[in-house]
């Protein structure tokens, strides 16, 4: 039985927020000044949660609104629904969009906004410096969801705003609440609802104590989930293919034959595994690949059990257990 324990809030992080339990300190604007460090931008708000963030932005941009076809955030499509917001789907490449297909789509089509996850399905990055000129060029509304690439280089001065979640098991892991920069200032934002959904005191006391780790740990993630691909690529069957294998993630999707089977695969994998909530998910799914596949969500794994030895360990499992079906 391998022991991994899923990620969650670190101790000291913790301690943070209850130090700042009662006190008039004001951690608010302590945070935003932190956020502005690794993400700079002029106007940053920090609201109760992801889901606020994404009302209050979709409130305020134009529509239609295009998404990725898969690979995306499901709960930004039925928020959208919800407020009756017009959303259209490009098809992309197992998630990941093309350049000269969305230039196809932007001119053919009257899009006003554009929101894609900054790494599509958690396995693969977006080429956001190209979509990010491209929606300049045509004048598109860029939002871009940076919860999986919070702390990354490439983030800082991309779209005209961001969304990040900083709930469980994310990069930024506060357990909730969430972050919006509004980079070029194109869209003004609802004040109101900014004001009623404004994350509270001790929810900021976290992001402030906790955001400078991010750089270390989306690094330590990556090259932890790029060595079980590496590792489990060497002995897959040719029946089975790891999605993106060549690009950096924090997960690795193996396609499977069929639905059934990937289920039937998950859960003999997760068996050999002791962790709550399970490791290994199914799709086809919209936030990770339409296809039949298991999903090994390395990035939910608890930092200090991201070894080799460990990988080794899971990789010999997933790999046993395919192998036997």
């Amino acid at each position: 039985m391998l022991e991994l324990e899923n990620k969650s809030i670190s101790s000291d992080t913790v301690e943070a927020m209850r130090d700042a339990v009662g006190k008039s300190y004001d951690y608010y604007n302590s945070a935003v000044d932190e956020i502005k460090k690794i993400l700079p931008s002029d106007e940053v708000h920090i609201l109760n949660s992801a889901n606020s963030c994404i009302l209050t932005v979709l409130e305020a941009i134009p529509e239609p609104i295009l998404v990725a076809d898969q690979g995306g955030w499901n709960g930004f499509n039925k928020m959208a629904w919800v407020m009756k917001k017009k959303v259209e789907e490009i098809e992309t490449r197992e998630g990941i969009i093309n350049i000269e297909e969305l230039d196809k789509y932007l001119t053919e089509h009257d899009v006003k906004s554009l929101y894609i996850t900054s790494m599509s399905a958690y396995t693969a990055r977006q080429p956001i410096e190209e979509i990010n000129k491209l929606c300049n060029i045509h004048e598109i509304i860029f939002i871009l969801d940076t919860t999986p690439t919070i702390g990354a280089q490439e983030n800082k001065n991309i779209a005209d705003l961001q969304i990040t979640s900083t709930g469980t098991p994310k990069i930024l892991n506060i357990e909730n609440g969430g972050i919006i920069a509004n980079n070029t200032k194109k869209i003004q934002l609802n004040k109101d609802l900014i004001k009623t959904l404004k994350a509270d005191n001790i929810t900021c006391a976290g992001i402030k104590h906790e955001i400078h780790k991010t750089p270390q740990i989306l690094q330590k993630t990556l090259k932890t989930n790029t060595y079980l691909k590496q590792q489990l690529q060497k002995q897959l069957p040719p029946e089975n293919k790891i999605i993106h294998q060549d690009k950096e993630g924090l997960n690795t999707i193996i396609t499977t034959k069929s639905k059934k089977k990937a289920k039937t695969l998950a859960y003999q994998i997760n068996k050999e595994i002791n962790t709550k909530p399970t490791l290994i998910k199914t799709g086809p799914q919209y936030n990770r690949i339409k296809k039949p596949s298991i999903i090994i969500e390395t990035k939910n794994i608890a930092i200090k059990d991201l070894t080799k030895e460990n990988m080794d360990k899971l990789s010999k499992i997933i790999l046993e257990k395919i192998r036997q079906n």
